[in-house]
């Protein structure tokens, strides 16, 4: 199964420098399914998640696990992920997970760091003699490399990516607490188990995106009836859109009435029409700058 890109305002909205906007502002709310980055992988309906070799490979393991497990679409998930083969695979294209996880740990004097200290105070508590302390300091440097490749029925491989990142954090005697190893290379797992689950599955995102609410240029007799529209999308979006439309039909390519059209036809699953009025509304004023959220 493949899906399209369904939240084109999106890529519009980063191009006018525009973002999802708080629960306050004058929004219509969009449903958008963005497409796996890899397409061969999602097309397997069924997954055996390995083992990964390596000292982080059991962690690994499982946060890929569960990663790929929690990948579904209007609450339906997308893959039956299972540890092991087993009878019944055949029902469905089957592939199998499998990969290293290595994580390497460095630690190394970093300096000194002073802290200056009150060591005497007065009767009325006030400091009278500071002395200035030097604490010895240290750095924990952390790499972690991984790689997962997938194999089809016939030992084929369909699927293979390589990661590696690293992090380091300095620390001094003085600090209540410290950096851990475990802390550090959970997050780059994670990191990793998520970038290989979004090349695998889609993503459904449910968003409210602001509409443009600028009346500059706008034929003086519409300024009223689109104000209007601006107070339906807190109640009634199927009403505001219907205006957004009609005040389009009526003052053609000015650059709010296009962008709200567009994301009207958006709203109710038109594609093909929003992605028309997006590009047409980058074409009316391109570069400028629009109100952010």
């Amino acid at each position: 199964m493949t899906y399209k890109n369904n939240t084109i305002a999106a890529a519009t909205v980063a191009t006018m420098t525009m973002f999802a906007a708080p629960a306050a502002a004058e929004t219509l709310p969009v449903s958008g399914i963005y497409a796996a980055r890899e397409d061969a992988p999602s097309e397997f309906r069924t997954l055996v998640v390995e083992r990964f070799d390596g000292n982080e490979g059991t962690k690994f393991e499982l946060e890929l696990r569960n990663a790929i497990s929690r990948a579904g679409i209007d609450g339906e998930g997308y893959f039956d992920v299972r540890r092991n083969s087993g009878p019944g695979e055949g029902a469905s294209p089957v592939a199998w997970i499998s990969g290293t996880a290595f994580s390497e740990v460095e630690r190394l004097p970093s300096g000194t760091t002073e802290e200056s200290k009150c060591v005497r105070e007065d009767k009325d508590g006030k400091c009278i003699q500071r002395r200035t302390i030097t604490y010895k300091c240290r750095e924990l440097n952390v790499r972690f490399t991984g790689e997962v490749q997938m194999l089809d029925a016939r030992d084929e491989l369909v699927y293979d990516r390589g990661f590696s990142t690293s992090g380091s954090q300095r620390y001094c005697a003085n600090q209540s607490t410290v950096p851990t190893v475990s802390g550090m290379v959970s997050g780059m797992i994670e990191r990793f188990a998520w970038e290989v689950r979004r090349d695998l599955a889609p993503i459904q995102r449910n968003e409210d995106i602001r509409v443009l609410e600028s009346r500059k240029d706008m034929d003086k007799p519409l300024r009223k009836p689109f104000k209007k529209a601006l107070k339906l999308t807190k109640s009634d979006w199927g009403a505001a859109c219907a205006e957004f439309d009609r005040l389009n039909t009526l003052q053609q390519d000015h650059i709010t009435l296009t962008f709200n059209a567009g994301l009207c036809r958006e709203v109710v699953g038109d594609l093909d029409g929003a992605a028309d009025l997006y590009r047409r509304t980058l074409e009316l004023e391109a570069g400028k700058d629009y109100p952010t959220a």
